[in-house]
């Protein structure tokens, strides 16, 4: 075997083994290499695909799709003599849904023009990051990723939500924070306190800020933060939990406890004082016996006023703050 034949061989044997698609096509598209993970990842052998240019219909069946793809192609070629990353969705043989990532590159083999395209299966990755995105758009806290610079990388539904700025008014920004803190010394405040708290622990929790929403309309959120990253470089997780109206709701059982403390000192003491007094005179034989049943019936009913407006009082601070502790809110339906 000459040195030429071995060369070939393992040329070959790298192809097949490679663990992403390769295709060697003809410069009319007809197909004249076929590895081993390109029979795999479509489901076409090399047999049917071989000497044809038809696979490209079995891969992309859908006619529309197919013409938009090669507009695509066509349209880079005119620039460039290949493509990199160009991403395109396959059908396989078996009905499943592939998303390839291609690149291609222009050879000339035995005074022939060749293409050599290459596909990497990005399905798994891409599924992945679908699933991570929609974990992070469906939150119902505010995420918001920084890099190194601080301008936002990501800024999801509910960051959108709690402050009324979009994400295409912030990606790629940094600005965003003179919009949601506009008083100058109160931001600056903020970022001394901040950075006095990143250096000496690296990250914030439960960190409570007031942000001034796009509507003008203050809310009060609890950010906490992460370093993410690698190999030196590192972003930013920030996230922040809106407490405006939990706040609301605590602030309104402290004035409930302080109200009710106030309407209740007054009447307890005049049942207090009262039934001390009835004590002394039964004592004496001042009281008769319907005198005595007389005062204990009216300081029970004295009593059973105060339930009430205790009840009536509760009923309203529930039904105005929603947002009350689940906890509190058994004890004041209760």
């Amino acid at each position: 075997m000459t040195t030429n034949d071995n060369k070939s061989c393992i040329e070959a044997g790298i192809l097949d083994n490679a663990l992403v698609m390769i295709a060697v096509l003809e410069e009319k598209g007809r197909v004249i290499s076929w590895n081993h993970a390109a029979e795999t990842i479509t489901g076409y052998s090399r047999d049917e695909v071989i000497g044809s240019d038809t696979i490209w219909k079995y891969l992309y069946p859908d006619k529309e799709y197919r013409k938009s793809v090669t507009q695509k192609i066509a349209d880079i070629l005119r620039k460039e003599n290949y493509f990199e990353n160009l991403e395109t969705t396959i059908r396989t043989r078996s009905g499943n849904s592939r998303i390839i990532l291609w690149n291609t590159k222009k050879i000339i083999d035995g005074g022939k023009p060749r293409s050599i395209a290459v596909g990497i299966d990005v399905t798994t990755e891409r599924d992945a990051k679908a699933f991570r995105d929609s974990i992070i758009d469906n939150a119902f806290v505010l995420i918001a990723v920084l890099d190194p610079n601080g301008r936002i990388q990501v800024w999801n539904k509910a960051a959108e939500m709690i402050t009324g700025y979009s994400a295409n008014d912030v990606i790629g920004r940094q600005d965003i924070w003179k919009k949601l803190y506009p008083d100058a010394e109160y931001r600056r405040g903020i970022t001394q306190k901040v950075s006095q708290i990143i250096s000496e622990h690296n990250y914030f929790e439960n960190f409570e800020t007031t942000i001034h929403a796009r509507n003008g309309e203050q809310r009060l959120l609890s950010w906490n933060t992460r370093q993410i990253g690698s190999g030196g470089r590192f972003h930013e997780i920030a996230i922040a939990k809106d407490i405006t109206e939990q706040r609301k709701a605590e602030e309104a059982l402290v004035a409930y406890m302080t109200e009710m403390t106030m309407r209740l000192k007054q009447p307890v003491g005049i049942i207090s004082n009262t039934l001390l007094e009835s004590a002394q005179l039964m004592k004496t034989g001042m009281l008769s016996h319907d005198e005595i049943i007389m005062v204990f019936k009216g300081q029970a009913q004295n009593a059973a006023q105060i339930e009430a407006n205790i009840g009536e009082f509760q009923k309203a601070i529930v039904e105005k703050n929603r947002a009350i502790p689940e906890a509190y809110r058994k004890f004041l339906e209760g």
